[in-house]
């Protein structure tokens, strides 16, 4: 059996971030939200200046290439539907990698 890594990156636009305050608390509600749902490693990897992007890599390893497809796929809708229960923002790029 062949295992596979599922790496993904993404960039969040928020719309009414005003502050790296605000950020941090739909950034950290995602980031506990994707941990305790989906069983994978999240860290804020790029854009942590800015006050109205969050930059998140995600990593998850999966049985084999089918797996790995599907919770990428599983873990975009859960990031829009998380966003959009508040309307805190959009998902702006979603790159996926399976190695």
């Amino acid at each position: 059996m062949k295992h596979r890594i599922l790496i993904i990156e993404t960039e969040i636009r928020l719309y009414a971030s005003g502050s790296l305050k605000d950020k941090r608390q739909v950034q950290n509600r995602i980031i506990d939200k994707l941990k305790a749902s989906h069983n994978v490693s999240v860290a804020v990897t790029s854009q942590q200046e800015t006050w109205n992007v969050i930059g998140l890599t995600i990593a998850y390893v999966a049985l084999d290439q089918s797996a790995a497809s599907q919770k990428a796929s599983a873990l975009e809708e859960h990031i829009s539907r998380i966003l959009e229960q508040d309307g805190s923002g959009e998902i702006s790029s979603f790159s996926t990698e399976i190695i």
